[in-house]
C-alpha cells in the first residue's frame, strides 16, 4: 500500500522556492543543465524542509518563552505571524535587555540605552621590604604588608555619577573617594563639577592613582608638597576640557576622615595641563599648579615626612623636624613629560611656602622636593597616559598571561631629592630607583625595586648622614 506525505502550503512554497533558487545558481555556474529530480528525491526533499521549518518553529517557541504550552484547538487558534515577525520582535525585546561588560576587569551593568551604569571596584597590593646597608641597625627591616585593601563602587544615572571607595592601611579602616560629579558644559566646552572627597588635582603624580603609577609609591614632589589636608579633602572641584588640555579649581576643607574635634584647614587649588603634541607616536605633556590654605589653629602633619625607601621602613625617613604654629601656606609646581612609543619620561618639581609665628617670632620658610623618571616597555604594552586629565591611565597589555601569553614587561628609573634645610631641624636626602614591572595582563601585575638612598637628618632617631640599599616587591590586583 502506497503512503501520501501532505505538507503544509508554507513548506512546500519554501521547498520549492529553494529548489528553484538552486536550480537558477546551478544554472549560471554551469553550462549543462542539472539532471532532473525524481519524483522520490523531489517529495524526500520537501520532507526534509518541512522538518526542518518545524525544528526552527519550536526553537522559536522555546526562546519565546512558550515551552510546555498546550496547543491551541483549532476552534480557537488564531492565525500565528510569520517567522520573520516574530523574530524581529524577539530582537526588538532583546534591545531593550540590560547589559553586562567585563572589559574593566570587574561586571559593569548598564541599561540597554547606558544611561544608567553600576560597577563594583577594588584593589590588593601585597607587599615585601627589605632593607640593608644601614648605619642605624634598627633602620635594616625586613617584612611583608597588605599595603591596601580598598573596596568600593561606582555608577552613573545620566549626567550625574557617583563613586564611593573605602580603603584598609596602615591598620587601619579610612574612607577615600566618596564623591558625585555633574556633568555639563561650561564656555562651550564639555566639564564636571565634583561635589564631596575626591583625590587632588596637583601634578602628574599626585593626580593619578597609585594602581596606575609605574613606581610602588608617588614620587616625593607628590606625596609631600601638599597641603595639610592631605591628598583628599571636602569640598568642590570645577573641571574643564579641551582638546588636548584641561584645567580645574576647586575649594576644600580636610578629608571626610576628620573626628569633627577640630576646624578643618581650608584650601584652594587649581591645575592646568597641555598637550602641545599628540598624536600616536607622541605626546609631550606641560603642567602647572598651585593652591592656597588657611591653615586652622593647632592643625597636626602641616609637614610631612618622607618614607624614601618605600611605605614598609618607617625608620628610613627624611624628616622635616617640628613646626608650630603655622597659619598658611602656599604652593606651586611644573610638570614636564614625553611619550614616545614605548618610551616615556616626567619631571616634576614642586616648592610650599609655610608662614606662622612660634615662641622664636614670625617666620616665612620654603621646603621643595623634585624627581625625575623614565621607563621603557620592553615588548607587550606601551606607556598609558589620559591626555584627557593629564594623568598616569591603566596599561593595556596585548599578550595576557592569563590567556597563555607572556604579559608586558617594562623597566623604569627614578631620582628623587627632598630639602627641608630651611625649616627648623629639617633635613634633606635623595634616592635612585632601579626597577621593572611585568604586567599579567589590564588589571594585575608583579613590581621589583631596588632603592639607593642617603639622609641627612637634623632630628628624629639616627639624626646624620646615613644610607642604604631597600628592595621592595609587590603584588597588585586592582579592578
Amino acid at each position: 500500500m502506497n503512503h501520501s506525505t501532505v505538507l503544509p502550503p508554507a513548506a512546500l512554497s519554501v521547498a520549492l522556492g529553494l529548489l528553484l533558487a538552486s536550480g537558477h545558481a546551478g544554472a549560471q555556474s554551469t553550462s549543462s543543465p542539472p539532471a532532473p529530480l525524481s519524483q522520490a528525491q523531489l517529495s524526500q526533499l520537501v520532507q526534509q524542509q518541512s522538518v526542518q521549518i518545524q525544528q526552527l518553529e519550536a526553537r522559536l517557541r522555546a526562546v519565546e518563552g512558550g515551552q510546555g504550552t498546550a496547543a491551541p484547538s483549532p476552534e480557537t487558534a488564531t492565525p500565528a505571524p510569520s517567522l520573520e515577525t516574530r523574530v524581529a520582535a524577539l530582537e526588538s525585546g532583546q534591545s531593550k535587555q540590560p547589559k553586562v561588560s567585563w572589559s574593566k576587569g570587574a561586571p559593569e551593568f548598564s541599561s540597554a540605552d547606558g544611561n544608567v551604569t553600576f560597577r563594583p571596584r577594588g584593589r590588593l597590593f601585597v607587599d615585601a621590604s627589605s632593607t640593608d646597608g644601614s648605619a642605624v641597625s634598627d633602620r635594616n627591616l625586613s617584612g611583608t604588608e597588605i599595603r591596601s585593601v580598598r573596596l568600593g563602587a561606582e555608577g552613573r544615572y545620566g549626567i550625574l555619577g557617583w563613586a564611593v571607595e573605602g580603603d584598609f592601611a596602615d591598620n587601619d579602616v579610612a574612607w577615600k573617594s566618596v564623591y558625585a560629579t555633574v556633568d555639563h558644559h561650561l564656555f562651550g566646552l564639555p566639564a564636571d563639577l565634583t561635589v564631596g572627597n575626591r583625590l587632588n588635582d596637583r601634578g602628574i603624580d599626585g593626580s593619578s592613582s597609585t594602581s596606575n603609577t609605574p613606581f610602588q609609591d608617588r614620587n616625593v614632589v607628590g606625596t609631600l608638597m601638599l597641603p595639610q589636608r592631605g591628598l583628599f579633602g571636602v569640598g568642590l572641584t570645577e573641571r574643564v576640557y579641551g582638546k588636548g588640555w584641561h584645567a580645574s579649581l576647586s575649594v576644600a576643607g580636610n578629608d571626610l576622615n576628620n573626628a569633627g574635634t577640630d576646624n578643618d584647614s581650608q584650601t584652594w587649588a587649581t591645575r592646568v595641563h597641555w598637550n602641545p603634541i599628540e598624536s600616536s607616536t607622541a605626546t609631550v605633556h606641560l603642567g602647572a599648579w598651585a593652591f592656597h590654605e588657611e591653615i586652622a589653629a593647632g592643625a597636626s602633619s602641616v609637614v610631612r615626612s618622607s618614607a624614601i625607601a618605600g611605605h614598609f621602613n618607617d625608620l628610613v625617613k627624611i624628616t622635616p623636624g617640628t613646626l608650630l604654629g603655622a597659619e598658611r601656606s602656599t604652593g606651586y609646581g611644573a610638570e614636564l613629560a614625553g611619550f614616545f612609543g614605548p618610551a616615556w619620561a616626567t619631571g616634576e618639581w614642586g616648592t610650599r611656602n609655610l608662614r606662622g609665628a612660634d615662641a622664636s617670632g614670625r617666620y616665612d620658610l620654603d621646603h621643595q622636593a623634585w624627581a625625575l623618571s623614565a621607563g621603557w616597555f620592553l615588548a607587550g604594552a606601551t606607556p598609558a597616559y589620559s591626555g584627557k586629565a593629564g594623568t598616569w591611565g591603566r596599561v593595556k597589555v596585548a599578550d595576557p598571561v592569563t590567556r597563555g601569553g607572556r604579559g608586558a614587561w617594562e623597566l623604569k628609573a627614578r631620582y628623587e631629592d627632598v630639602d627641608y634645610a630651611e625649616l627648623p631641624s629639617g633635613g634633606t636626602g635623595h634616592a635612585w630607583t632601579l626597577g621593572t614591572n611585568w604586567y599579567l595582563n589590564d588589571f594585575s601585575r608583579v613590581m621589583f625595586e631596588a632603592i639607593g638612598w642617603q639622609t641627612n637628618n637634623r632630628s628624629g632617631t639616627g639624626p646624620g648622614k646615613d644610607e642604604g640599599t631597600t628592595f621592595n616587591t609587590r603584588l597588585q590586583v586592582a579592578f
